[in-house]
C-alpha cells in the first residue's frame, strides 16, 4: 500500500510542472457506518447513518482525459447503533481525511475516479437519545487514530465550474483500538461509507 501511495504522490508531482491546475471546494453528505466485527464493540448492530463533508481540491490536468486530484476533508462519519428499546443511538467520528485520486475522463464531462485515502481520527462519542434525556459518551480511545482505504467514484461536469460527484469508500485498516489485538485477532472494525456531493471550481492556474 505504501507504493501504491508513493507512486501515485510521485506521478502526480512529476505531472504537475506543466500541468494546469483548477483549486476549488466540495463539500456534501456521507452515509457511513462500521463493517467487520462491530458487534464485539458494540452489543447492537451498527447501521448506516446520514452526516456531511467539507473541504478543498487540487485537481492537476496531465492530459485532456487524465487528472490527478488530492484532496483536503474535514468529514464527520461513525455509524448509527440499533437498540432493543425506543432509544436513537450514533456513534460520531470527527476525522481528516486526505483522498489522492486519479481521474479519468470516459466522455465529455464524465470522469471515474480511484485512489488511496488517509484518514486521521479527530475525535469520536456515541450518542443516546431516549424521550428528552440526552447522553454523550466520548468514545475517542476505542478507535486507532489512523486510518487507510480506497475511494472508488464518478464526477459529471454540468458547467466549467459545478460538477456533481458520488463516491464509496471502503477502509482497510483495523480501527479497532478497544479489543487489543494481542487478545483475538478477529475483531477487525474498518470504515465504510458513500458519500454524494458538489464541487466548484474557484480558480485556475
Amino acid at each position: 500500500m505504501k507504493k501504491l501511495i508513493l507512486g501515485i504522490a510521485l506521478f502526480g508531482g512529476l505531472s504537475a510542472a506543466n500541468a494546469q491546475i483548477d483549486l476549488g471546494v466540495k463539500g456534501g453528505l456521507n452515509f457511513p457506518t462500521l463493517s467487520g466485527d462491530s458487534r464485539q464493540l458494540y452489543e447492537n448492530q451498527t447501521k448506516f447513518r446520514t452526516d456531511f463533508y467539507v473541504g478543498g481540491y487540487a485537481n492537476y490536468k496531465i492530459t485532456d482525459q487524465i487528472s490527478f486530484q488530492p484532496e483536503l476533508l474535514y468529514s464527520k462519519q461513525g455509524a448509527g447503533l440499533k437498540t432493543n428499546d425506543n432509544s436513537k443511538a450514533k456513534l460520531i467520528t470527527h476525522n481528516i481525511n486526505i483522498p489522492l485520486m486519479g481521474r479519468y475522463e470516459i466522455m465529455d464531462g464524465l470522469n471515474v475516479e480511484f485512489g488511496p485515502q488517509l484518514g486521521f481520527l479527530v475525535s469520536a462519542k456515541e450518542k443516546y437519545e431516549l424521550g428528552k434525556e440526552n447522553t454523550k459518551i466520548k468514545a475517542t480511545d476505542n478507535f486507532k487514530t489512523f486510518d487507510f482505504g480506497l475511494n472508488f467514484g464518478a464526477a459529471y461536469k454540468i458547467t466549467d465550474e459545478l460538477e456533481i460527484n458520488a463516491r464509496f469508500t471502503k477502509g482497510l485498516s483495523n480501527i479497532n483500538d478497544y479489543y487489543p489485538q494481542t487478545v483475538n485477532d478477529n475483531y477487525k472494525i474498518t470504515n465504510t461509507y458513500f458519500s454524494v456531493g458538489v464541487a466548484y471550481k474557484l480558480a485556475e492556474m
